[in-house]
């Protein structure tokens, strides 16, 4: 049974794998709903961009997959229309704050939770460097697994860490959602992944093939996709690196 991956948009896509179908870090909200970051120099409403897809997308989902609770990965509309009986993956730290949201079955996931036949791994992250790092709290990545679709590692909105490198070299993923908009605060703090970093993942694990995503949603992004496709293509990455639309299918085989 294949993958297939729906990007909405920024960090939200829709995975399904081993027939079920996860929504990942639901950012539902509609154009210029959400406030803008803070710690940044904008002052822009967020998103810039429309939701691509109506939201009965959102009606036949079977599980959430949270990586963290920043409001561009579970907004005020994800909080407010999404089924409350639903599966809600999540790190141990985000457990109480999804529960108090109302959602009635929270499963944290401290190492490895087995569901419907897929594993889940989670990855501990690091947003940034330093004091940056506890301002922004905890963040995750997660490993999703079947033995007939394969592996899909959700990086998250980690920088590449010691620890992210030695999980490409062990694990080799056969797919992986990463952050690469070079999201940046004050001060000049680099909050995510860069297109440097598909350089030195793909030299980790060149059989993985990457899907770079949280680009053109979120005011404090400082790169476009033309930006990162410039950079795919100047590196020779064109075979290894997908750049997706919002609202744009990836099938997996």
């Amino acid at each position: 049974m294949t993958l297939t991956i729906q990007h909405i948009r920024n960090a939200t896509s829709l995975i399904t794998m081993n027939g079920k179908t996860i929504l990942v870090d639901p950012m539902l909200s509609g154009k210029e709903e959400l406030p803008a970051v803070p710690f940044t120099r904008t002052l822009r409403k967020n998103p810039i961009v429309p939701l691509p897809v109506g939201m009965d997308a959102f009606e036949k989902i079977d599980a959430i997959l949270i990586t963290h609770l920043h409001f561009d990965h579970f907004d005020e509309t994800a909080k407010r229309v999404l089924n409350k009986g639903l599966p809600v993956f999540c790190q141990p730290e985000d457990r109480h704050r999804i529960e108090a949201y109302g959602f009635r079955d929270v499963l944290p996931i401290q190492e490895t939770l087995q569901w419907c036949g897929i594993d889940f791994r989670r990855i501990s992250g690091q947003h940034a460097k330093g004091l940056v790092a506890k301002l922004l709290g905890p963040v995750s990545g997660f490993i999703l697994s079947t033995p007939e679709a394969g592996s899909l590692y959700i990086v998250g909105d980690c920088i590449l860490t010691d620890a992210i490198r030695q999980t490409f070299e062990r694990y080799k993923p056969q797919v992986c959602m990463l952050n690469v908009p070079r999201a940046q605060l004050l001060l000049g703090s680099i909050i995510t992944m860069t297109p440097e970093d598909l350089s030195r993942i793909h030299q980790l694990s060149p059989s993985t093939q990457i899907i770079a995503v949280h680009l053109g949603a979120i005011s404090h992004c400082t790169l476009t996709r033309g930006d990162v496709a410039e950079y795919v293509k100047a590196h020779h990455l064109t075979e290894f690196v997908r750049i997706p639309g919002d609202g744009e299918h990836i099938a997996i085989p």
